[in-house]
């Protein structure tokens, strides 16, 4: 009984600190949002610079830690394209429409990245 125990205890250790210490590739929209609006602000009386906006914050929250391996990078780069020519069209920092966003890259485009 002892013995049972002691491994559903590790597996639920296991499981947790794979939750903890895997680095996912998707992105936040409490990230691109809080990004955009901080980056909006900044660049109010810049209007060239205020169109940048929605693909730094893009590349900010996609790329919060640099890929270990050439898979990851491959998913990474593949997600941010996917996501700087579908997903931020309609994004400004006005109008942020984060839960599009966030939807499209971690949907659309992760299906796409990764078949």
């Amino acid at each position: 009984m002892e013995a049972k125990n002691v491994k559903v205890i590790s597996l639920i250790v296991i499981v947790m600190l794979g939750m903890f210490s895997a680095k996912s590739v998707a992105l936040s929209e409490m990230c691109y949002v809080g990004c955009l609006v901080q980056c909006g602000f900044t660049h109010r009386q810049d209007h060239k610079a205020m169109f940048q906006c929605p693909l730094s914050c893009l590349e900010k929250c996609i790329f919060p830690w640099s890929p270990t391996s050439e898979t990851s990078t491959y998913n990474h780069y593949c997600k941010f394209g996917c996501a700087a020519s579908n997903c931020i069209k309609k994004s400004t920092p006005k109008d942020p429409r984060g839960d599009e966003v966030e939807r499209c890259v971690n949907s659309f485009c992760h299906k796409k990245c990764t078949n």
